[in-house]
């Protein structure tokens, strides 16, 4: 280790030590990989004492911490309902417990038992995981302000949420589906859904400006809520999408024919209300120039399922079906996930697995169909037969693939091509 120069010194493992005295004329250290970091850090730490904005770290509590990681990283960056749930998730959930903790001396083991308790008092999972992400973003923070060592709620568990089961309709359901809805006053929205797979809040936000008649196309980039907190709680209002990827999908003939009949039966009741018509937004699906509530929606199409003979399904599922029947009509997964808004076709993939396992079960019996059937000419053939080890190590690769190791080599033996003569 390197004599102290300056209060910059390079420790005996590579990376470099600052020093610098807070107002109480107590000694604290930072760390950099490089000199020139270093200095840096400790030109900021000056600069904040000097201005009295320092915080020490050997002082500072969670709570301390908490309120200063708002105001400063998280205020005007972040939407004002996220700042409204981190302000209120971190009083209400956070403060009670650890709030009086010394930063520096939080542990992992006191995090997971705020989880615990909070368990306990009947929060759900869901929102002690929000509550977990709030705290882990402040003490993530923290680090990289060199205020703690690390980040003690990284390696805490966290409630299993409960994944609601899929009901996706088959092509016969959705047909039936259709023919049950045809009138309903929110036949055209529902069935607009069914070609599209958007989002509810996707569905009901929809403007005129989001479509292009000539290229058939759909632009989604907004969704309608109710907010859930802050100084417009309980308004519904215009929102980024889920994860503010915008999105434009190719609409079929089904869909646009959708479109155009909206379209016509809006400018009827617009003629019909007259001055009274209020179509605020420009929405495409309103009744009578206002928007659609999700819950007057739901409420038709939960008549509707019931009636088809499946109370389970919920209108959700009408995204699901979209999905599933796309994958199993082959349709390219990134084209689907693009289509759907997801981040990743990794979780378009991890989401419908069961759509893909079905579309490999129905390759692999294809696969076996034409195997079987060549087997069976090969034999009636003897002169082709040298060419059969090789056919068979070719497929074999494939059949293990689609159907496992063991299902491949039963199909492929001597004995089932013997029996398939």
């Amino acid at each position: 280790m390197t004599e102290m120069k300056n209060n910059i010194r390079q420790r005996s493992n590579g990376t470099w030590e600052g020093r610098y005295y807070d107002v109480d004329g107590k000694q604290h250290s930072l760390y950099g990989r490089t000199k020139a970091i270093v200095k840096d850090k400790l030109a900021e730490k000056r600069a904040e004492i000097a201005q009295g904005t320092s915080i020490t770290e050997t002082d500072l509590t969670v709570e301390q911490w908490g309120w200063e990681w708002m105001k400063t990283f998280k205020a005007g960056k972040v939407k004002h309902s996220t700042l409204d749930n981190y302000e209120s998730d971190f009083r209400l959930h956070v403060v009670p417990y650890i709030g009086n903790v010394k930063l520096k001396g939080l542990t992992t083991l006191m995090v997971q038992r705020v989880y615990i308790l909070l368990e306990k008092e009947g929060l759900s999972p869901k929102s002690i995981r929000n509550v977990h992400g709030m705290l882990h973003g402040m003490l993530d923070k923290a680090m990289k302000m060199d205020l703690i060592r690390k980040n003690v709620s990284k390696n805490c568990e966290l409630p299993h949420i409960q994944q609601h089961e899929m009901h996706p309709l088959t092509k016969e359901e959705m047909g039936m589906f259709m023919n049950l809805a045809k009138d309903d006053e929110y036949y055209l929205m529902m069935r607009f859904d069914f070609f599209t797979g958007l989002r509810e809040s996707e569905l009901i936000g929809l403007t005129w400006d989001c479509v292009d008649f000539e290229k058939h196309t759909l632009r989604v980039y907004r969704q309608f809520v109710r907010i859930a907190s802050g100084p417009d709680k309980g308004k519904m209002m215009y929102t980024p999408l889920k994860n503010g990827k915008e999105r434009t999908i190719t609409l079929t003939t089904t869909a646009m024919a959708v479109l155009q009949e909206a379209k016509r039966k809006q400018s009827e009741q617009r003629l019909r209300a007259g001055s009274s018509w209020h179509n605020e937004y420009n929405m495409i699906f309103t009744r009578n120039g206002m928007f659609v509530r999700f819950k007057t929606l739901y409420v038709h199409f939960k008549a509707i399922v019931k009636r088809m003979g499946r109370p389970g399904v919920r209108f959700h599922d009408v995204r699901h079906t979209y999905a599933t029947l796309s994958l199993q009509s082959h349709v390219d997964p990134k084209t689907l996930s693009e289509a759907l808004g997801h981040a990743t076709v990794a979780f378009t993939l991890d989401v419908y697995g069961h759509s893909n396992a079905d579309m490999r079960q129905q390759a692999a019996e294809q696969l076996e169909q034409l195997i079987c059937q060549y087997l069976k000419t090969a034999a009636k053939r003897r002169g082709c037969s040298p060419l059969l080890p090789a056919v068979r190590n070719a497929t074999m690769v494939r059949l293990m693939v689609l159907m496992g190791k063991k299902k491949a080599e039963t199909l492929a033996s001597p004995r089932i091509s013997a029996r398939g003569a």
